[in-house]
């Protein structure tokens, strides 16, 4: 028995440092609604220091939202699946797979892949699960929960 632990505990070192250890992104994932809609209208409420800046502030704020909300609509219905090596979409039983990997770790929980078409996306945990990043120059996150 002592050679099979050994055995076991060699492997398990061996995966933890070449860093095959699982991922928080490994499994499924649905659309978190509620979480997104909050926190994408959250703190959008600030009162402008000039008055004539206060219009084009809530006009590219409105822009923004509903630029939000169209990219949101594409992660309706739709179940994200990750395994070691691809990301998965499937909606209504069809779907896709593209491969990707890590290129980067800028903090702990958060990783940003590069898939094999050429999209890079920030993906980083959250509370509720795992969140995506929307592209642009504003923070806006695309939050996820696991599959049931």
């Amino acid at each position: 028995m002592k050679p099979l632990f050994r055995f076991a505990l060699l492997a398990l070192l061996a995966m933890t440092l070449s860093g095959c250890g699982r991922s928080f992104l490994i499994g499924k994932w649905t659309l978190d609604r509620e979480t997104t809609l909050a926190n994408l209208t959250a703190g959008q409420e600030k009162p402008a220091e000039n008055p004539g800046e206060g219009f084009l502030k809530e006009l590219v704020t409105g822009l923004q939202k509903g630029v939000s909300r169209l990219l949101l609509t594409q992660f309706e219905g739709v179940e994200i699946e990750f395994t070691a090596t691809e990301r998965r979409r499937v909606q209504n039983g069809t779907g896709e797979a593209v491969g990707y990997e890590v290129i980067e770790r800028p903090e702990p929980g958060t990783v940003v892949l590069k898939y094999a078409d050429g999209e890079i996306v920030t993906w980083s945990r959250a509370d509720t699960g795992l969140r995506m990043r929307l592209p642009g120059e504003e923070e806006h996150w695309i939050y996820f929960t696991a599959v049931k």
